[in-house]
């Protein structure tokens, strides 16, 4: 059989994305359609600043690549990091895993210079750093709701707690998981086998040689903690932009709101994302979001359209672009191709300086 060309190859990706966004478009058609009478009462120099703060969200991920991967010793530039965060937030929209699609394109993004398995471990850092972030803004906004009103003390406090039990409880099975390499390899190899039965090209040196550029990378960092506040701080930097363009949303429409009732929905919505974006990844987001905001007492008008506003402007801001870069970085390209694979003798990176 003759093996297709690489801009063959990469066409077809190319026509799949463009096919994806369309359909992300035509699922949240009645939000559009929702979106057009409301510009009519909405203050349009503040959607210009949510436009460039939204962007500057996404370049804030770019530092968080670029001072991540320099502890493993990788000076990549931010600019391309910050495309390559554009096209990841694409690929984990259209695809919905948890995240785990977005973990596996930005190996494509950082090739060839950084091993896929190093690559991984940079997106799976980036969504644990989200994670503690999101668990240290929580009694923030709990707070800051309590402390005004004593509104909903109690339910509130409950679905705070069993919200901060379940993302621990999930990133310690993740970190114990990490830390048993045999039995993360048992399980990869097992996974592996099965999947064998359906996908005869998957191959077992290919899988062993990703978990040992994986392992290289946990012990730089495990080697070099301190070094990892830097990528932590801008983590949590990047939630706090997030939060406050969602405020603006509030402010868009001339309306102010306890800051803390902005930062719990943003909150409940990411926490309801993750565990239901493994099914879907359209709708959950928002249901999460306006919900919250009713609960905490925002009238039903307000909260959908706050709600529809900054969704709409966080497709439209993220989405085009992320499309153009995700065929950008699409995995085909002559070069690569022709490049031989590394094997498991080699040394994936270099280790940086112990401090």
């Amino acid at each position: 059989m003759k093996r297709a060309s690489p801009k063959r190859i990469r066409r077809i990706f190319g026509v799949l994305g463009l096919i994806g966004l369309a359909l992300v478009l035509w699922e949240n058609r009645s939000s559009l359609s929702n979106f057009v009478p409301l510009l009519t009462t909405l203050r349009w120099y503040v959607l210009v600043s949510v436009v460039i703060i939204q962007l500057g969200s996404y370049w804030l991920n770019g530092l968080y690549y670029r001072s991540i991967l320099r502890i493993f010793a990788y000076d990549l530039k931010t600019s391309r990091l910050f495309e390559g965060a554009l096209a990841t937030n694409f690929v984990n929209y259209l695809l919905p895993s948890a995240g785990l699609a977005g973990a596996g394109y930005l190996s494509q993004v950082l090739a060839p210079e950084v091993p896929r398995g190093v690559s991984v471990l940079v997106q799976l850092m980036r969504y644990a750093f989200s994670a503690l972030a999101v668990l240290l803004m929580m009694p923030v906004g709990f707070l800051l709701i309590y402390a005004e009103s004593n509104k909903g003390g109690r339910s509130l406090l409950d679905v705070t707690v069993i919200s901060a039990l379940g993302i621990t409880a999930l990133a310690v099975g993740l970190v114990v998981l990490v830390q048993h390499e045999a039995l993360l390899r048992r399980a990869l190899h097992a996974t592996l086998r099965f999947l064998q039965r359906f996908f005869k090209s998957l191959k077992e040196d290919k899988v062993t040689n990703f978990v040992d550029q994986f392992y290289v990378g946990y012990r730089a960092m495990t080697n070099n903690k301190r070094r990892m506040l830097q990528p932590f701080g801008w983590s949590i930097l990047y939630i706090v932009v997030e939060i406050l363009t969602f405020y603006m949303a509030f402010l868009a429409f001339g309306k102010t709101v306890n800051p803390g009732t902005a930062v719990m929905a943003y909150l409940f919505a990411n926490i309801v994302s993750i565990f239901g974006g493994v099914i879907i990844s359209t709708g959950v987001f928002e249901l999460g979001m306006a919900g919250t905001l009713i609960a905490l007492g925002v009238p039903f008008a307000l909260a959908v359209a706050v709600t529809t506003v900054y969704r709409i402007m966080n497709l439209l801001i993220g989405l085009p672009p992320g499309y153009i870069f995700y065929r950008k970085f699409l995995p085909i390209t002559k070069e690569m191709s022709a490049a031989p694979s590394q094997t498991k003798t080699e040394h994936p990176t270099r280790r940086p300086p112990q401090q």
